[in-house]
């Protein structure tokens, strides 16, 4: 005996809901939605997530509306609650300098990865910043070759050739080769 999915079912409620709320009424004339319609979503920065979304605005409306992440004044927990995925932060061009807001837990909610986070054009800077031990990097799938790729060398990545080795890989003699590999 199976037990009944009910989080599917209200998942689809939900969207139904706002859908509706998002169609304007047939009966309305011109002149009623023109003047009395709904309020645009940058005029609305501000209110309470939960009342845009009884509103029936989503995560969509705020690309549509070209509103940038920098402008955003919600916080992550209430924006991952929202609805927003790193692919919608993506598109309101969430930039290297506001990963400083994700907490670690939020990387995971919201499954951002090494790819993701190069999709920002980050620097080592901008990585080193956020203070990531080598075991946090390794879990984001960053590879030896993508630290490289940003701009890391073994005295700017603060971590010691042994966790190289063991998180990344990176042998003894790999680094002498990249050592004897220096062309003027």
């Amino acid at each position: 005996m199976s037990l009944p999915d009910l989080g599917t079912h209200q998942l689809t409620a939900l969207k139904a809901i706002v859908e509706a709320r998002r169609q304007v009424p047939r009966e309305d004339s011109f002149w009623n939605r023109a003047f009395f319609g709904r309020r645009e979503l940058p005029k609305l920065l501000g209110t309470s997530l939960t009342t845009l979304k009884q509103q029936g605005f989503i995560p969509e409306d705020f690309i549509e509306h070209e509103i940038p992440w920098s402008k955003i004044p919600y916080s992550i927990d209430n924006t991952i609650a929202f609805g927003f995925t790193f692919d919608h932060m993506l598109a309101m061009h969430f930039q290297p300098q506001h990963f400083a807001q994700l907490e670690w837990r939020h990387y995971r909610q919201l499954r951002i990865d090494a790819n993701d986070m190069m999709k920002t054009c980050l620097s080592i800077h901008d990585l080193v910043a956020l203070n990531f031990t080598p075991q946090q990097l390794h879990q984001l799938k960053w590879t030896w070759t993508q630290l490289t790729s940003v701009g890391a060398t073994t005295e700017n990545i603060n971590m010691t050739s042994g966790d190289q080795q063991l998180y990344f890989q990176r042998s003894a003699q790999q680094a002498q080769k990249a050592i004897g590999a220096f062309k003027f």
